[in-house]
């Protein structure tokens, strides 16, 4: 990771991994374009409990969404490319892993991690100079809630 090109220091930090169809993780974070990792944390609905008007205004918070949305460079290698990785998940549940090392270091024991059961929305082409997908997961129903916790 430390020579991936366009990388910024914390940005070579982050590890991506998510199941191929076998449910093996597989490390996508080479082929994931710099700046695009979006996600990894669950956002509360606001739910109006007033009944009222704006003047007494009060709000719980309803589900969550927690989507994980990233860009993948085409990548077709054998077990470990993003594409090869990806392309039979469409539709299906995989582990979702992203680990952040500190100061741009692998992570480590100890480290920030966020981690649940997703499904794998698929991803849209686009063409710009390389072949590159956006990837979108969502939390899988029926499973535990994604949580952060700590690299073990």
């Amino acid at each position: 990771m430390a020579g991936v090109p366009g990388k910024n220091k914390l940005e070579r930090g982050i590890r991506f991994y998510f199941d191929d169809s076998g449910g093996t993780p597989r490390e996508l974070s080479g082929d994931m374009l710099p700046g695009t990792l979006q996600g990894g944390g669950v956002v509360l609905d606001e739910v109006d409990m007033s009944g009222a008007s704006d003047a007494v205004k009060k709000a719980l918070g309803g589900p969550g969404d927690g989507t994980v949305v990233a860009q993948f460079y085409l990548n077709d290698t054998a077990t470990t490319g993003a594409h090869t990785v990806l392309k039979g998940m469409v539709g299906l549940i995989g582990t979702l892993t992203i680990q952040w090392g500190s100061n741009g270091a692998a992570p480590s024991t100890g480290d920030p991690e966020w981690e649940g059961e997703y499904v794998y929305l698929g991803g849209q082409m686009s063409a710009s100079g390389k072949g590159i997908f956006s990837a979108t997961f969502k939390p899988a129903s029926g499973q535990a809630d994604p949580a952060w916790g700590t690299v073990s």
